[in-house]
């Protein structure tokens, strides 16, 4: 009879190895995501990973390709929606906590890693593409939109940033996506010119 712990290994996907490796790399970073440490967090043997992945690098490569495709998805999907709703899916999706956690991993990545830098900055251009366009279809000039979106972008990272390392202004900040909406507010106010 096997033990319940080789069935558990058997019945484990690359899936269940991709989750727990995110899970992990969201609370703790990419120094975190090891396969003994998922192997312990999965209750199997580290013997199981390899049936999924050829070593530790795949598994950071897949990481990396989930997020990229799950921004993708998100970014393109926004293209048939009104401005309005399009702008609050931007608020939902930047501020949402789960997300936070994994964006400042990724970004403490990035940082040491050259590559991650290069896709994470892709992305990013993406995202203030998404954000210039939106403010572009309320009626701001176009070189107006991508100035604006350039600041909604180094709010977010700036937010971030803050909220990662000081817990007091965490714990006092309004959320994310109050200070998002004031900026669109302001940039509304004075659509024409770029605050002085």
């Amino acid at each position: 009879m096997a033990s319940s712990a080789s069935s558990r290994s058997s019945s484990l996907r690359q899936s269940d190895w991709l989750a727990a490796a995110l899970s992990r790399f969201a609370d703790q970073g990419v120094e975190s995501v090891r396969v003994e440490v998922l192997a312990r967090d999965l209750g199997v043997s580290k013997g199981s990973f390899y049936w999924h992945f050829k070593d530790r690098g795949e598994l950071l490569d897949r990481m990396l390709s989930r997020w990229e495709s799950e921004e993708l998805a998100w970014i393109v999907a926004e293209g048939g929606a009104t401005p309005p709703a399009r702008w609050a899916e931007i608020v939902a999706k930047t501020a949402d906590p789960d997300r936070i956690r994994s964006e400042v991993a990724l970004r403490a990545w990035a940082r040491r890693d050259s590559r991650v830098a290069m896709r994470v900055a892709a992305i990013e251009r993406k995202k203030a593409a998404l954000i210039a366009d939106v403010l572009h279809e309320v009626g701001f000039a176009p070189s107006t939109a991508d100035a604006w979106s350039e600041i909604v972008l180094m709010v977010c990272l700036g937010w971030l940033d803050r909220a990662t390392r000081d817990r007091a202004f965490f714990a006092a900040s309004r959320g994310l996506g109050e200070f998002l909406s004031e900026v669109i507010l302001a940039a509304s106010a004075g659509s024409s010119a770029l605050p002085r």
